[in-house]
């Protein structure tokens, strides 16, 4: 055995799927979360950094001319924004750009005045950028008439939705309008580059580093953000259903950030510009689980931009905005019965070190759109497998690989799984150094597996010099037309919005129902709610004196951080209303 050989840190898959039925199963959020309307939902594509684009000339905030949003118009069925004659559709696709130093003729002082303080403040970047897409997006809205909005974003642009979310800028988060946000190859944590101050200073001796650069290093995301910057904590999470979709194509030996990485002993999978640890969260808080889920997860060997021509990507975008059904499929434990390795009486090179490659493909995405390509794909050329070590022949462990943690088409009833096996003998990433000539890699074997989409199961699986066992499981998320706030007990809603400050809070809130003719004399109650639905307190008071809510339960407890439902009836009419607390 090599002294130098050393293992991968488990995959963010992995991990996330570890907690995602133990959250599932603990919380009853499935059945009072609000359900998402994609034919009433509009998309908007917020694009990635660009080396010069904060210096850019030119109108901000308009609608703009977009390969990515063409193409999940095209598979979705769907019109841009851009090319449509008349009042958009509710589930337009729409993409603008925030770069530039003219407003858009949409926008009112007061706009303007609000964008230039932010921009005073922070000097431009993320916050500036998070503004200008909030008010397309809500311009797109007023449009369409589209109740909700669902966001893709890559690269820089994740971090830019990010800000939106958490700040809740425009009150988008705050009042239920985004429904669900993909972040494709995102600078959702921060960026390696971006954080390592030896490779900005000489490439700053090239170009002047620009202020995006400064926004996306890691200290920046913990001080202005949230630390840990790899935890989604914020309560706005729990109520968007999240997906992350990353590229693991480093490029190679030779390829900088590859070499950079090995270098400074920091290596992760990459697509060659973005890390796959900073690309997505490496947690999630429970509070900020939008059905008790963490995010879902996909896996493509592509390069940064190559992913914008990979077709199955973008079926698996559109697949994520419209579908309600979701499927994970996680290898549970393996055996190995030939090590590949040289064993010798006073000599061996065991530990087996042993990579299960797993590319999922999906019948229904096939048949619709005739895209044959794996829908995720976990291969050892992209180093983002965990590597398991195998002492002896015949030896069995169990873990947990997710292989596959995505939404499926409504069609979808079954995928297919194109399985294999690898022994390493040299790969610098996992620390494996047994060789120099190759083959780098002994193939122990592979083939098919199908499972079922429609319902839980457990599969074995063997070919070559090994064998597993594979765990499906399912989840349905809420399939109705959308409400404003949680899916809050049946009831006559005619009073209009609740007036929440302030929103968020750290401890209690003051909530003022909008009065006005029949219902805002007498009596009335206002129920408050977790994102449960369960009623944690109520309130009895008088409509036009409005209620002050502590934050704390019926028996004067405390209520921990998340999302708060407000439901304030009389006899003739109800509000409703959401905020959240931030202990």
């Amino acid at each position: 055995m090599n002294a130098g050989r050393g293992r991968m840190p488990r995959s963010t898959a992995s991990f996330l799927c570890a907690a995602c039925f133990i959250a599932a199963a603990s919380t009853p959020a499935r059945a009072a979360l609000a359900a998402q309307d994609p034919s009433r939902t509009a998309t908007i594509y917020v694009h990635g950094f660009e080396l010069t684009g904060a210096d850019r000339h030119g109108v901000f905030g308009d609608d703009i001319q977009s390969a990515v949003a063409e193409s999940v118009a095209a598979l979705g069925g769907a019109t841009t924004a851009i090319s449509a004659s008349g009042p958009l559709p509710a589930n337009v696709v729409a993409g603008t750009t925030y770069y530039g130093d003219q407003a858009p003729s949409y926008y009112s002082a007061a706009d303007r005045a609000a964008l230039d303080r932010i921009t005073a403040e922070w000097g431009g970047g993320v916050p500036r950028y998070a503004f200008i897409v909030a008010r397309h997006a809500q311009r797109i809205l007023e449009r369409s008439g589209a109740r909700q909005l669902s966001f893709v974003s890559g690269s820089f642009g994740s971090l830019v939705v990010r800000w939106l979310i958490e700040k809740n800028v425009c009150g988008l988060a705050g009042d239920g309008r985004i429904a669900r946000w993909l972040s494709v190859e995102g600078v959702v944590a921060g960026n390696w580059v971006a954080s390592n101050q030896n490779l900005v200073q000489i490439l700053s001796t090239v170009l002047p580093e620009p202020i995006d650069v400064r926004h996306m290093d890691y200290g920046w995301i913990e001080a202005n953000l949230h630390a840990p910057r790899t935890e989604g904590a914020c309560p706005y999470y729990a109520g968007i259903l999240l997906g992350q979709v990353a590229s693991t194509d480093d490029g190679g030996p030779g390829t900088p950030l590859r070499d950079a990485m090995l270098y400074d002993h920091e290596y992760q999978p990459n697509d060659g510009v973005q890390g796959l640890r900073d690309a997505c969260f490496q947690t999630m808080a429970r509070e900020a689980c939008y059905a008790g889920m963490p995010p879902t997860h996909a896996l493509f060997q592509t390069q940064h931009l190559g992913i914008q021509t990979e077709r199955a990507a973008w079926a698996e975008a559109v697949t994520f905005l419209t579908a309600t059904h979701r499927v994970t499929v996680t290898m549970t434990g393996a055996r190995v019965t030939n090590l590949h390795e040289r064993v010798l009486p006073f000599w061996s090179q065991a530990p087996a070190e042993v990579l299960f490659e797993a590319r999922v493909f999906s019948p229904a995405v096939a048949a619709r759109w005739g895209i044959s390509g794996p829908v995720s794909a976990q291969v050892k050329e992209g180093a983002a497998i965990p590597l398991e070590l195998y002492a002896r022949a015949g030896d069995a462990k169990s873990f947990r690989h997710v292989l596959f943690d995505d939404m499926v088409l409504p069609e979808e009833t079954q995928l297919t799984l194109d399985l294999h096996a690898v022994e390493v003998d040299y790969d610098p990433r996992y620390g494996v150094f047994e060789t120099v000539q190759p083959p780098y890699y002994d193939d122990m074997g592979g083939g098919t597996l199908v499972v079922s989409t429609r319902e839980p199961g457990s599969y074995r699986f063997a070919a070559g010099d090994w064998s597993c066992t594979v765990e499906v499981a399912v989840f349905d998320y809420p399939a109705s037309a959308p409400v404003r706030v949680a899916d809050l007990p049946a009831g006559p809603v005619d009073g209009g919005a609740l007036e929440i400050t302030p929103n968020p809070s750290r401890s209690g809130v003051k909530i003022v129902a909008p009065v006005a003719g029949r219902g805002a004399e007498g009596t009335a109650t206002l129920e408050v709610m977790d994102i449960s639905g369960r009623i944690v307190r109520r309130l009895p008071g008088a409509v036009r004196d409005g209620f002050a809510w502590d934050g704390r339960d019926q028996s004067g407890h405390p209520l921990k951080t998340g999302v708060y439902f407000y439901r304030l009836t009389t006899p003739q009419r109800t509000w409703l209303g959401r905020s959240a607390i931030l202990r």
